[in-house]
């Protein structure tokens, strides 16, 4: 069980990639709000005023990759594919990345004065709220790859459980 012990760890992934596809649409649908503000935001106090397309470049590839990567995970979890769940896990990787180096910038614009402290202070929550959310998502990713790929080894075999999984066990979270 996954999940805080209330779902496979199946369940437990299509989940997660259910919420990560809701996110990254809605983040999508408001990616054109950073053209329009052209990077002129208050919190920067000027810093990046211009610089609106670096931010929807940014914005917008990370929302792409992220729906492109969560529909090979879908299709490679439908199919018992486990090359197809590994661009996900890259993705979530790839993302822990940003939020840190996210986190580590917008602190610093905060402390330099570039930016306005508080705002610098609740986004870097956001980010590592975010951040952590993924952690925790990534190691469920990794264990689901690990079940599909011993699943597709030993297809009749019941030896292998999401249960016993180390990074799944419900007893090793307590």
């Amino acid at each position: 069980m996954c999940l805080c012990g209330l779902l496979n760890i199946t369940h437990s992934v299509h989940l997660i990639l259910c919420i990560e596809v809701f996110f990254a649409l809605i983040l999508l649908i408001q990616s054109p709000d950073l053209l329009t503000m052209n990077g002129t935001y208050f919190y920067f106090l000027g810093f990046f005023d211009g610089g609106g397309w670096f931010f929807f470049a940014l914005h917008v590839s990370l929302c792409i990759t992220c729906l492109i990567s969560s529909a090979l995970l879908y299709i490679g979890s439908r199919c018992q594919m486990p090359s197809l769940i590994l661009p996900h896990v890259f993705w979530q990787f790839g993302f822990i990345i940003v939020s840190v180096l996210a986190i580590i910038v917008l602190m610093t614009l905060g402390f330099s004065g570039k930016m306005l402290m508080p705002s610098s202070i609740v986004l870097s929550s956001m980010m590592g709220v975010a951040g952590i959310c993924e952690m925790w998502w990534c190691l469920l990713s990794v264990a689901y790859y690990r079940h599909v790929c011993d699943t597709k080894d030993r297809p009749f075999s019941t030896s292998v459980s999401p249960d016993e999984d180390p990074l799944c066990a419900r007893d090793s979270l307590v």
